[in-house]
């Protein structure tokens, strides 16, 4: 018998927001401004932005610099002041019917932050990134899913060693239910 799941952690960029570029944008915005933009040609440094898409920021900056850990931590930090501007910009939308997905999932039992929850085997990880599925697994997490509204394809996903790949996260509930892996919710 499978263990039902207590919580259910979700990325936000691309997977319950759309990005529309918005990740990308801080990035450019933060490496121009601290100087990391300056070692390589914009283009091959996007290009690794995106092949990275989802790992530690600091790590992606502390590669963009040639390893400079300082520089590459003023980056990190500059990309959250180049981010909440943009967001604030242009605005974010939720993906169609996050909000709602979210509040089946709370509805369902499942807590939809990390809190007291017995153990890792009954945590789900939805993400739209290889290194969200990667992150999941290595975690130990009970259920991993991908979701194909950011920024990796179903190869990449299923490779990665997601449970599901997704069409986006309003799939998740129905494929947890699949598994039995909702908890049993009394209902009066």
């Amino acid at each position: 018998m499978t263990t039902p799941l207590e919580l259910v952690v979700l990325d936000m960029a691309g997977t319950t927001v759309l990005d529309d570029g918005v990740v990308e944008q801080a990035f450019q915005r933060a490496a121009e401004r601290t100087g990391v933009a300056d070692r390589m040609p914009w283009d091959e440094a996007l290009d690794y932005v995106r092949v990275t898409m989802g790992q530690s920021k600091i790590d992606v900056f502390t590669h963009l610099s040639g390893g400079d850990a300082e520089a590459a931590a003023r980056a990190t930090a500059a990309l959250e002041g180049a981010y909440a501007e943009i967001v604030s910009e242009q605005g974010v939308s939720e993906i169609p019917g996050a909000a709602d997905a979210i509040q089946g999932l709370k509805d369902s039992g499942l807590k939809v932050v990390r809190t007291q929850t017995s153990s890792v085997h009954a945590v789900a990880v939805a993400g739209d990134t290889v290194s969200d599925v990667e992150s999941g697994r290595r975690a130990g997490a009970g259920f991993v899913a991908g979701v194909l509204t950011g920024a990796h394809d179903r190869p990449a996903l299923s490779a990665a060693g997601a449970d599901a790949v997704l069409s986006d996260v309003t799939a998740l509930r129905g494929v947890l239910a699949q598994r039995d892996l909702l908890p049993l919710v009394a209902t009066s």
